[in-house]
């Protein structure tokens, strides 16, 4: 696919996205909300063209939803979550250390918001333990393994004896 196709396939997703937006005042609820999903539409048109401008747009959209979104908000660890695979992706392109450390960042504050016994929090204890992982291996820096592998380990405690995966 070419990266007209690809804009004309996104194109009305994310223009239906931005028009939420504008029509979504500052102090609306679900502002936050609406930023992301554009950044999820925008990430994914990056996703298939390989545009990093695309995903500089994504970021900028998930970055400003975690802003505008307040500590008590449900939808605030999603958005967090959103935010850290942008920055991870980028970190995939560019490797900027700079944006694995801030993927780490907005990781570690979901899983801190994810209460125990959330059927979520096995796995995105396992998404920070190897971005840490990640870091690791770039840095070498062994409190880095070590947290790594305590996430890890914390993962697979977090799963249900009786869970299949």
């Amino acid at each position: 696919m070419n990266e007209q196709e690809i804009s004309t396939t996104w194109r009305p997703a994310i223009a239906q996205s931005e028009a939420a937006l504008e029509a979504t005042l500052g102090d609306h609820p679900n502002r936050a909300v609406v930023l992301s999903t554009l950044g999820i539409y925008l990430s994914r048109r990056y996703e298939r063209s390989g545009n990093l401008q695309h995903l500089e747009a994504a970021i900028a959209r998930s970055e400003a939803a975690v802003q505008e979104s307040q500590a008590d908000d449900p939808h605030r660890v999603g958005l967090l979550l959103n935010l850290g695979n942008r920055l991870t992706s980028r970190y995939e392109r560019t490797g900027y250390i700079q944006d694995l450390e801030a993927a780490i960042a907005r990781l570690e504050e979901a899983v801190d918001l994810t209460k125990e016994g959330h059927p979520d929090r096995a796995g995105r204890l396992g998404n920070l333990g190897i971005q840490l992982s990640r870091r690791y291996e770039r840095t070498g820096n062994l409190q880095d393994l070590e947290a790594a592998i305590g996430r890890s380990e914390e993962a697979v405690d977090a799963i249900p004896g009786e869970n299949p995966d």
